[in-house]
C-alpha cells in the first residue's frame, strides 16, 4: 500500500531535526516550496490624471449607467457591478498603453539596429 502525499509527491524541500542544548526534545525545521501567489490588481493612480482616460471612463460609466436603470436591481448590485466595469476600463487602457509603448520601443531598436 502506497502512502498518497509522500515527500517525492509534496512540496517539501528539507527537513532537519536541529540539536538543542537546554530541552530534552529537538526542533524540527520543514523547508518547502510555497505557491507564488498572483498579484492582485490595484489601480495605478497615475491614469486618473490623464485626459483621455477620463473621456473613456466617463463615456462608458454614462453608457452603464443608461443600460443599467432597472428598478429591480439593487443599487449595491448595480455599484458591485459598476466598479467591475470601471476595473476592466482601466485595465484595457492600461493594456493599449503598454502594448502602443511596447511597439514604439520595437520600432526604435529595429530602426536603429
Amino acid at each position: 500500500m502506497q502512502e498518497s502525499g509522500s515527500l517525492q509527491e509534496s512540496n517539501t524541500i528539507e527537513i532537519e531535526i536541529e540539536p538543542s542544548l537546554w530541552a530534552d526534545h529537538s526542533y524540527i525545521r520543514f523547508t518547502w516550496k510555497g505557491r507564488l501567489k498572483t498579484p492582485r490588481w490595484t489601480l495605478q493612480r497615475m491614469i486618473l490624471k490623464e485626459e483621455e482616460f477620463k473621456i473613456k471612463l466617463e463615456k462608458e460609466m454614462k453608457f452603464f449607467f443608461e443600460e443599467n436603470r432597472e428598478e429591480g436591481t439593487s443599487l449595491q448590485n448595480t455599484w458591485d457591478t459598476a466598479k467591475a466595469v470601471m476595473r476592466g476600463i482601466a485595465i484595457n487602457y492600461m493594456a493599449n498603453k503598454n502594448k502602443k509603448r511596447y511597439s514604439e520601443k520595437h520600432q526604435k531598436w529595429n530602426i536603429e539596429g
